[in-house]
């Protein structure tokens, strides 16, 4: 008998994907990086927000009970995220929870919105990014919502490579029991626009912060959480004029199974994934969340990663800049580094829910 799919299998792959797996989540994905002034930032349009502690909870005790409890979905949790970097730190952030069914998206292009957030592809292949949230910092106390503030973001993502969406397996099912794709969709981009944050009182004292740069676009979807069977993981993506590598590299809890990598090359031939027989991981750096995190990470002769630089330092992740090398050319590469087992220590789990502003 063949398996059921809990989601809609779709031609056009940067589109939404209709999940409906308990536990399971799409999310859509951009980053950009500002290279002249030191500036970075993060764009995330999620349903089911899969490190979410909340929905984690919920689907364990739908899994204790299930013939008791009604399974959490993805669309019970849509979150909205956007952070901006400055000078290797955290400037403005926020993560909001909208309520369950909010999440609107097409299944015949890329046009997905939540609330005053949008990602909406344009005629011309263009894709524009608007954002708006109440901003959060961390305090002594934990995390503390910046209430009369807003943080808005207008971005364009103009795609440097013309050609097809590709969709693969990442995190295979014997390493985290769930089917788990990765849209590489445009992870070459030129980037332009900008952000600021007002108050309500004074909207138009705030001076907008104009943005250039490159970016990198793609788009996840699976059936269940990504933390179960994980010990760590890293991806990243290092952009530059003309080509773009990006990668996964992740160690399993059961050792008895073998680490996971995918390392691809875009170019103007198309998206070409590269044979790994070899990864040198130093995991030698801690941070100040007390996770360990690679000094430097090397795929066969093709890609070294190093001098690490930590802009990000979470409970459970990180965000890095290193120096990347990749067949000849030099730059940066911008880099996320994930514990998803610390999602289950109750305390932690809560304190990382009181970063989610619920709308």
């Amino acid at each position: 008998m063949d398996a059921i799919e809990l989601f809609d299998g779709n031609p056009i792959a940067d589109a939404w994907h209709r999940v409906t797996a308990p536990g399971g989540y799409e999310w859509w994905y951009f980053d950009a990086e500002d290279r002249e002034h030191d500036r970075q930032f993060v764009v995330i349009l999620l349903e089911g927000f899969v490190f979410h502690p909340g929905y984690l909870r919920a689907l364990k005790k739908f899994r204790s009970r299930p013939t008791r409890r009604l399974p959490p979905l993805p669309g019970d949790f849509p979150c909205a995220y956007f952070v901006v970097y400055e000078q290797g730190r955290i400037a403005h952030q926020f993560m909001l929870q909208y309520p369950r069914g909010e999440l609107r998206a097409s299944c015949d292009r890329l046009d997905v919105a939540l609330g005053p957030n949008t990602i909406v592809a344009q005629p011309d292949g263009s894709i524009r990014i608007c954002v708006r949230g109440v901003p959060w910092q961390l305090t002594w106390q934990g995390p503390k919502r910046l209430e009369g503030q807003t943080l808005t973001g207008e971005f364009v993502f103009r795609p440097r490579l013309q050609h097809a969406a590709v969709e693969r397996t990442f995190l295979s099912r014997a390493m985290t029991g769930a089917e788990h794709r990765w849209v590489l969709a445009n992870p070459l981009c030129e980037v332009t626009g900008s952000y600021r944050v007002f108050t309500a009182d004074a909207p138009g004292a705030a001076v907008g912060v104009n943005f250039s740069g490159l970016g990198y676009h793609d788009h996840n979807y699976g059936t269940g959480p990504l933390g179960p069977g994980l010990r760590r993981w890293i991806w990243g993506r290092a952009v530059f004029d003309d080509c773009v590598f990006t990668f996964h590299y992740a160690k399993p809890r059961d050792r008895t199974l073998a680490d996971e990598t995918h390392l691809v090359r875009g170019d103007g031939a198309g998206l070409a994934e590269l044979q790994v027989r070899r990864v040198d991981c130093d995991w030698g750096a801690v941070s100040p969340m007390l996770l360990r995190y690679p000094k430097q990470l090397v795929f066969n002769a093709t890609m070294r990663l190093h001098s690490p630089r930590l802009i990000d330092s979470a409970p459970f992740y990180m965000r890095l800049m290193y120096q990347a090398e990749c067949q000849g050319r030099r730059g940066s590469a911008f880099c996320e580094v994930a514990y998803p087992s610390r999602l289950r220590w109750p305390i932690l789990g809560r304190m990382i829910e009181m970063s989610i502003s619920k709308v």
